[in-house]
């Protein structure tokens, strides 16, 4: 099954769910309807059944789709019924309303418990299915187990192999989202490199990570002919692997480049769209000027396409337009024209574009120029707002997205939490360690949230050693549980240095973001938690009292 399909399969498996649970709802009111026409079955009978008929057709053509073929079928007999009942002039007796509230209720206790259930396992399936795979095979016991209770620390689904064979068997069943095979196993001095040139070729498109006790030229070189993603020599340093091990799977699962097209030519706009979408990117259309900022606010492009000529309001005009709003300054502008008057072409781009494309264009050539610009300035906003050390968002990056998550909440009247982070004893890990081992602990600590927080969650580097997070449609109580599971994983990670081996610990503070849209009131709060939990011993996690 391709990644593309499962994706799929999963979207359809939570709309199925969703269903269940509308069904969980509706069901129960429908039954209390007929009931009481039972009851009841003169007063208004006709509107009365009118509504049930419009109910049971609705289910009649959705119960089939997401998996409830029963439930269709009966719901289409029952629509029968209603409309059979309306065509007479007199209201049904009380018997066939309780003869339907009976098999609503059959419906209620058989149908979608049935079902309920595999479609609940379904996705808890899915979501243990979200932590990343990763074999290991290392046959020095205190490699693998430093490697293996460091990644496991991380959340990963660490299987450690001791031998080639035991490795072989295991992708017979299950195929993993990384290697990390150390190449000098004790069988032999090129075993572990002998069982990656043996690999299938769909098996080497798999992120590969080497481990080795040679840290030369030759050695390297061999790795890369195997095309390794990672090379880490002995005694490792199991954070930094984990770290370049997550950029490798995050890199994998980035979010499609967005295009937006704007284009008065509709029928050449989708062409260019498909054209994009097959290549793996997201493409949107636009053909009305007037609404781009809209569009912008809504879709959040990597890149722009703008045809040159468009009547009311030209290409360079929309263009200059776009670059007055300070946070689209960074964002791609490629200008489309039949235009190939190299004088013309640089006047063009003078006002506000970047690049210029000649129509026509064929299909690969307009997905490079696309890709290579949305790529780019993907990257050049990364090195802009994150901290160069973790890859965080910068202390200014943070609270401006925690002010815009407390404004989302407030109109959408969501719940959200704000916590301060920071490390205990931090001074005394440089002074003892240095401080490049100081800058591998605030690196793991880093690469621990972002591996257990959700991708809607926002992480920042507040300075030195303290972190910023925001926990968007969060309560404080669930909060708390995800900030101490965090606490308790880095607690037990092992860093080594020298042959010695030291963990650290880290204190925080929570705060409700709710009803306020002051993000430097939240972060106080939050910091006040953080004050307190370091005065009472550190290695906590405190909630802030509300003021």
């Amino acid at each position: 099954m391709t990644e593309l399909q499962q994706k799929l399969d999963e979207q359809l498996a939570e709309l199925n769910l969703q269903y269940l649970r509308r069904l969980q709802h509706e069901l129960p009111q429908i039954q209390q309807q007929v009931l009481a026409l039972a009851v009841d079955h003169r007063a208004n009978w006709r509107e009365r059944v009118s509504e049930l008929s419009l109910k049971f057709h609705t289910f009649a053509g959705s119960a089939g789709t997401f998996g409830l073929p029963r439930l269709g079928l009966m719901s289409r007999q029952l629509e029968l019924d209603c409309k059979a009942w309306l065509g007479n002039q007199e209201p049904p007796p009380a018997i066939e309303f309780k003869r339907v509230a009976e098999v609503l209720e059959q419906l209620t206790v058989t149908e979608l418990s049935e079902s309920l259930q595999p479609a609940i396992a379904a996705r808890v399936e899915r979501e243990v299915k979200g932590q990343a795979l990763i074999y290991l095979l290392e046959d020095d016991d205190a490699t693998g187990n430093h490697i293996a209770q460091t990644l496991g620390s991380y959340g990963y689904d660490i299987h450690w192999f001791r031998e080639v064979a035991a490795i072989q068997h295991a992708l017979a069943l299950k195929t993993p989202d990384a290697f990390i095979v150390d190449i000098e196993l004790m069988q032999s001095e090129d075993a572990g490199l002998s069982f990656i040139q043996r690999l299938t070729p769909e098996l080497q498109q798999i992120p590969m990570f080497v481990i080795s006790c040679h840290d030369d030229f030759h050695h390297y070189l061999q790795a890369v002919r195997v095309g390794v993603a990672g090379f880490f020599v002995k005694p490792i340093n199991a954070s930094a692997l984990e770290a370049r091990l997550q950029r490798t799977l995050s890199l994998r699962e980035h979010d499609a480049f967005r295009v937006l097209i704007v284009d008065d030519d509709v029928l050449l706009a989708k062409h260019y769209a498909l054209v994009l979408q097959n290549a793996g990117l997201r493409a949107e259309i636009l053909t009305e000027p007037a609404h781009i900022f809209v569009g912008l606010q809504q879709f959040r492009p990597d890149v722009i396409l703008l045809d040159v000529h468009m009547p009311d309001c030209s290409g360079p005009e929309l263009a200059q337009l776009i670059r007055l709003q300070d946070e689209w300054l960074g964002v791609p502008i490629i200008y489309l024209s039949a235009e190939t008057d190299s004088e013309r072409q640089l006047a063009v781009l003078i006002k506000a574009g970047d690049d210029f494309i000649t129509k026509p264009i064929g299909d690969h050539a307009l997905v490079v120029a696309v890709f290579a610009r949305a790529q780019r300035a993907r990257q050049l906003a990364e090195i802009m707002t994150k901290d160069s050390l973790t890859g965080l968002l910068q202390h200014a990056h943070i609270k401006e997205r925690l002010a815009v998550e407390l404004e989302r909440s407030q109109r959408h009247q969501q719940e959200v939490s704000v916590v301060m982070l920071d490390l205990d004893h931090f001074k005394k890990v440089n002074d003892s360690y240095g401080h490049l081992v100081g800058d591998q602990v605030i690196i793991a600590l880093a690469n621990l949230l972002r591996q257990q927080l959700r991708k809607t969650d926002v992480i920042g580097r507040y300075g030195g050693e303290e972190f910023l997070i925001v926990l968007p449609e969060c309560p404080l109580q669930h909060a708390f549980k995800v900030i101490e599971q965090i606490r308790v994983s880095f607690n037990r990670l092992p860093f080594v240095v020298a042959g010695t081996e030291f963990h650290c610990t880290f204190s925080a503070g929570i705060a409700t973001g709710t009803n306020t849209a002051h993000p430097d009131y939240s972060i106080e709060q939050a910091d006040q938690a953080l004050y307190q939990a370091k005065a009472q011993g550190r290695n906590q996690v405190l909630l802030a009292t509300p003021t």
